[in-house]
């Protein structure tokens, strides 16, 4: 059975601290409480926008009705959808066949494809290109399901002979934080923009004068205050975490690697070509006499 205990909290608490809230406060409140499956697609910044409010006054409002932050916010107000299935994805229903399911959960991943190319800024791209190409040492982080991406970036990086170093560990990724100099780079993925280790992480580099790229999900987060260029990754769910929204990072990271390769396409091939022997010779202890 699904458990409503926190459904009914995340907006029992709009309405019992309402009176206790400031005006512009209560717009807020007035927004979530009249539209809270809109708001639960939408970032701080739409709330913001829709509650003619600044950003902050939003923020104000979570923490005034006892959140932290705008994700424990919205983590709560997650769990006043009505529908089980919705936990899941969003458009899948109880009733729906095996090839609908699948053609939903493919449809998703497409609309997030979409959706990332129609706001991708290809400036910024460029300027991605030419501070990965610059960066005497790459640090790529990312925290819990990040953590993945980041690997992924690091392998494909790895293959261009980059000086590239992957943290998922949030205490590590400080330590080599602390490291880099104005000569570096770093690049964080974190979809929410909203988990402190990432922005713990940045923040200290750069004090150290070190260029950051940030990959994410929105533009409004505090991340992108440390970036100096900010790469989008739509995704439409309702749920924080997202499979469709890793498609997108994906494709982002993907479109860097192949950015990078064509620079240099005989030393790319090269590279590939050193990497796959590597990969199909014989180990030299197998060569050795017993």
């Amino acid at each position: 059975m699904l458990n409503t205990s926190t459904a009914s909290d995340v907006l029992s608490k709009a309405r019992g601290f309402y009176s206790s809230l400031s005006s512009s406060e209560k717009k807020v409140a007035d927004f979530v409480l009249e539209n809270y499956q809109e708001t639960i697609r939408m970032t701080l910044a739409d709330v913001a926008q829709e509650s003619g409010v600044s950003d902050a006054t939003v923020l104000r409002f979570c923490r005034s009705i006892g959140y932290r932050r705008w994700l424990e916010f919205k983590i709560d107000l997650t769990q006043t959808l009505p529908n089980l299935p919705e936990q899941i994805l969003d458009e899948v229903l109880e009733g729906d066949s095996p090839g609908k399911i699948a053609k939903k959960v493919f449809n998703s991943s497409i609309q997030a494809l979409t959706d990332t190319i129609a706001v991708l800024d290809e400036p910024s791209y460029k300027q991605a290109l030419e501070l990965i190409t610059a960066a005497d040492r790459i640090l790529i982080i990312g925290v819990g399901t990040s953590g993945p991406m980041a690997n992924e970036m690091h392998n494909r990086f790895l293959r261009l002979g980059l000086n590239c170093h992957v943290q998922t560990d949030s205490y590590i990724q400080v330590m080599e934080s602390a490291l880099l100099t104005a000569k570096d780079l770093v690049i964080a993925i974190s979809q929410t923009g909203d988990s402190e280790d990432p922005l713990r992480t940045t923040a200290l580099a750069k004090s150290n004068g070190c260029s950051v790229i940030v990959i994410t999900g929105n533009t409004g987060s505090k991340l992108t205050d440390f970036a100096d260029v900010v790469l989008l990754s739509v995704s439409h769910e309702t749920r924080v975490e997202t499979i469709a929204s890793r498609v997108a990072q994906y494709a982002i990271i993907h479109a860097l690697y192949v950015g990078l390769a064509m620079q240099d396409v005989p030393s790319t091939v090269n590279k590939e070509k050193l990497i796959w022997e590597a990969m199909m010779s014989k180990p030299a202890f197998q060569n050795s006499k017993q």
